[in-house]
């Protein structure tokens, strides 16, 4: 569970930091956008007061600066207009379409929706107005925080996805090393006990407990042979489902708990069904082993199996304290446990026999918390 927590932790932080970012840099985007407005702003102010020294002049006004600041302006798109509207002139619009009205009259009500317009007050009581669009530098810059974010949402995007697949690329690799590892290392003991028991059975021991001590050394083997597998794509065959569930039920019955009652609920006819019969008990046994753990006090286990014209249905059923809804995906992550001295890697290792090896699903169906769960295995028949 600390594990897990932690992993949780920090994908929370790098989630946080990459939006503070994001949110940084968009606000202060937006900030030197405002400044260019407000730049852009007191440039028309200055244009319009140009313009209205130009139209109101006589014979003995310089018109040198005026004309500079006129001709100085060579990325605002302006558009003069009379007091009824009319265009009267304009500048640093799309010079291909200048003398098309419907253009001229498109540009003007977006001038209109961008900025307030300015009046230019002449003689006489006459009135014009100066109406203007943002520079191109300013559109980009609007839409600029929103491309920045949606990059850097990609990149996010993109680096999960590449961090998820190295991670489950290593995990692999560990899963693979550490089962042939442990299958090398119990090879040898494994072999000399089944040596031992060979002489037991020739000694004046019980012949029960002898039987008993078989039973243990043959479920090394099998755990053995279960590590073996892991990391190459095993071989399926027809098997009874029937005959698996019951010998696992069988064997954790004789070495659990004597106050959970285990119970099977199968068909009267046999299920075949294409499996590993050595990986397959191995996640039948981590599902009824979680069942028992969950059990508090007394209660019981119960196998059910069914199957559909497209599936075999397995539902391991337990009368524990159940997972909260929020935790049903979670409890199949590595590291994920809530025991204090778990690994968290049965439900990991069960899901990847069942999703990787046998395609099938394997998932929490319902779960009421203190009185029942049920996880359900989904083969395709």
């Amino acid at each position: 569970m600390d594990i897990y927590r932690k992993k949780q932790r920090w994908k929370q932080i790098l989630f946080t930091s990459a939006v503070l970012i994001g949110v940084g840099s968009l606000c202060y985007t937006n900030r030197l956008v405002n400044q260019i407005q407000s730049t852009e702003r007191k440039k028309m102010e200055l244009w319009a007061e140009a313009i209205r020294i130009t139209n109101s002049a006589d014979f003995h006004t310089d018109l040198a600066f005026p004309f500079s600041v006129i001709e100085n302006n060579t990325h605002i798109p302006v558009i003069l207009t009379d007091s009824e509207g009319n265009i009267l002139n304009h500048k640093n619009l799309d010079s291909t379409r200048e003398k098309d009205p419907v253009y001229l009259e498109r540009q003007l009500e977006h001038a209109r929706l961008e900025n307030d317009s300015l009046v230019i007050n002449l003689a006489a009581d006459e009135k014009q107005y100066l109406h203007y669009r943002d520079s191109i530098l300013l559109r980009k810059m609007i839409y600029f925080p929103y491309v920045q974010l949606g990059v850097i949402v990609l990149f996010i995007l993109v680096s999960y996805i590449a961090f998820s697949i190295s991670r489950k690329a290593e995990q692999n690799e560990v899963w693979t090393g550490m089962s042939k590892e442990t299958a090398h290392q119990l090879g040898t003991p494994i072999s000399s006990l089944l040596g031992w028991m060979e002489l037991l059975k020739q000694s004046d021991l019980d012949p029960g407990t002898v039987s008993e001590m078989q039973k243990d050394a043959d479920r090394l083997e099998k755990i053995t042979a279960r590590f073996s597998k892991i990391g190459s794509k095993p071989t399926l065959l027809e098997t009874d489902l029937n005959q698996i569930l019951q010998d696992n039920l069988n064997y954790i019955r004789n070495r659990g708990p004597k106050n959970i009652e285990y119970l099977l609920d199968l068909p009267d006819h046999s299920i075949i069904t294409k499996l590993n019969a050595t990986l397959f008990e191995w996640v039948i046994e981590n599902l009824c082993k979680n069942a028992i753990d969950a059990i508090q006090d007394d209660g019981r286990v119960i196998l059910h199996a069914v199957e559909t014209d497209n599936n075999v249905i397995i539902d391991v059923e337990d009368s524990g304290k159940g997972i909260a809804k929020s935790r049903f995906k979670t409890i199949f992550k590595p590291g994920y446990t809530t025991k204090k001295r778990g690994w968290g890697l049965g439900l990991s290792l069960s899901k990847r026999i069942i999703e990787s090896y046998h395609n099938g699903r394997i998932f929490v169906l319902s779960s009421d918390p203190g009185d029942s769960t049920i996880i359900r295995i989904m083969l395709k028949r």
